[in-house]
């Protein structure tokens, strides 16, 4: 077991759980979207004995996983496919349902499901149901940016410490898939869709690392999106800690029950992690008297966002029991996640950076921010009704050449019709072509999209490799 003030499961509080997890066995769970979580829920399910119906809007090729459990075994549920369409007879006739993160919960019958007493669940509950029995602590952390290279860190930083330790959730990995290990620690990822349906989560340490306007497609209003993710602490109790980032007011929830731990850029908290920018040290002052964790200088991922995501895995790690030398050790030789500020190239002296996962305007800030030389912007994608006039200061001032490709490249050109150097392009390589021809030595060339990607991709991950591609193909 890790070292450090574990809240212990009190004995009725297990009994709850274990009665929990029972409660699945021969009953009908209808499982809505066959993605990553979904199929792993449905295995979770079934090897619990469950009678599990997947479901799923689109015609999909049955996963290999799953076979085992078309037909049943001993002491196994098992598993039915419909797909291609949605029948509401097949969700009203359930004991349960899982509900995955890219289904909305608007678009279930939700008042007819709730007057027959259905519990609608997340891939997410549905795990920590199973895993509550365990004695690993899960830490969860999420976030509008930043989640992905603060979940990895936090889990480099721990295996680095000789625990093993379950790295997924949203990052890619489904939690369901934790539950059969022999884990010391759990670190999730959580987006906000997976937070939408949970009841019972309890993280031992939740962090949030920042919130700024993102998927009001999905959302009515930026306080609906706040509130889904304020959700992380709201199972919390004693000896839980929630992570917050002190600078960020729109990620600090009304209420608490955890202990607050705060990481910041400008200012000392109370108690928590922050940056000295007269010494470039990040300090942390969590156990009282002000302690060096590393120079700013010594960290591989740089900018002022992964200066705070540095900040908060530090705090978590803390808390979990890390030295500050397995700490430090972990920081200096972490250089960063595809996609996520990933330098690519120089070209006679130009800098290409690929941060196609900056899919909201906030990501797009913060890289901005972190860059000193002029920039050629390549922006745009499908729009997530997203406001981007937040983004007019910083790409007047910092913005050489603004390219627009996508679905959304007049929304964000009329936001923009006053820059001196904007033009609109038809695809990733022409938007390359023209920023290179435009780049002089020393600028960099930034592909930075404030939107998703699906209009002209499969995911930001296939829009950052056909950029990068398009970078290579440059002539030296």
């Amino acid at each position: 077991m890790p070292a450090f003030g574990l809240r212990q499961t009190k004995p009725a509080m297990l009994r709850n759980e274990v009665a929990l997890k029972e409660s699945f066995k021969g009953k009908r769970v209808t499982v809505v979207g066959m993605g990553a979580s979904g199929v792993a829920a449905a295995a979770l399910l079934a090897r619990e004995g469950a009678e599990v119906l997947v479901i799923d809007d689109r015609p999909k090729e049955i996963p290999r996983s799953l076979f085992p459990f078309s037909q049943g075994g001993q002491g196994q549920g098992t598993v039915r496919f419909h797909l291609g369409g949605r029948r509401e007879e097949d969700l009203l006739s359930s004991d349960w349902i899982v509900l995955s993160p890219g289904v909305p919960l608007q678009s279930l019958p939700v008042e007819r499901l709730q007057a027959r007493r259905i519990p609608i669940i997340s891939e997410i509950e549905l795990a920590s149901i199973f895993l509550a029995t365990l004695s690993a602590p899960i830490i969860a952390i999420t976030g509008t940016n930043g989640k992905s290279t603060t979940t990895t860190l936090v889990g480099e930083i721990l295996k680095g410490g000789g625990w093993k330790v379950f790295v997924g959730g949203n990052l890619g990995t489904p939690l369901s898939e934790a539950v059969s290990g022999g884990w010391d620690f759990i670190v999730a990822e959580l987006s906000s869709f997976q937070l939408e349906t949970i009841h019972r989560f309890r993280p031992r340490i939740a962090a949030l690392l920042n919130i700024t306007p993102d998927h009001l497609d999905r959302y009515p209003d930026f306080k609906s999106y706040q509130e889904a993710k304020w959700r992380v602490f709201e199972n919390q109790g004693e000896g839980d800690y929630a992570v917050l980032n002190q600078d960020d007011p729109a990620a600090m929830p009304p209420t608490l029950k955890g202990a607050a731990i705060f990481f910041s850029r400008l200012a000392v908290p109370k108690r928590g992690v922050y940056l000295h920018w007269r010494e470039g040290e990040i300090v942390s002052n969590l156990w009282g008297e002000p302690e060096t964790i590393i120079r700013v200088e010594a960290l591989k991922i740089k900018g002022s966002h992964n200066l705070e995501n540095a900040m908060a895995a530090i705090a978590v790690t803390l808390l979990c029991g890390c030295s500050v030398e397995r700490i430090r050790q972990s920081l200096a030789s972490f250089k960063g996640l595809p996609h996520r500020m990933e330098f690519v190239r120089e070209v006679r002296g130009v800098k290409y950076i690929n941060d196609s996962k900056g899919t909201n305007v906030g990501a797009v800030i913060k890289s901005l921010e972190g860059l000193t030389a002029p920039v050629i912007l390549i922006a745009g994608g499908k729009d997530k009704e997203s406001d981007f006039t937040p983004l007019r200061a910083l790409i007047f001032k910092k913005v050489k050449r603004l390219i627009l490709l996508g679905e959304a490249q007049e929304k964000i050109a009329r936001v923009f019709s006053d820059h001196p150097a904007l033009e609109r392009v038809g695809s990733m390589e022409q938007a390359v072509e023209r920023a290179a021809a435009s780049a002089e030595a020393g600028e960099i060339v930034l592909l930075s999209p404030g939107c998703a990607s699906f209009d002209m991709f499969r995911d930001y991950q296939h829009r950052g490799e056909v950029f990068k591609e398009a970078v290579e193909g440059l002539p030296s």
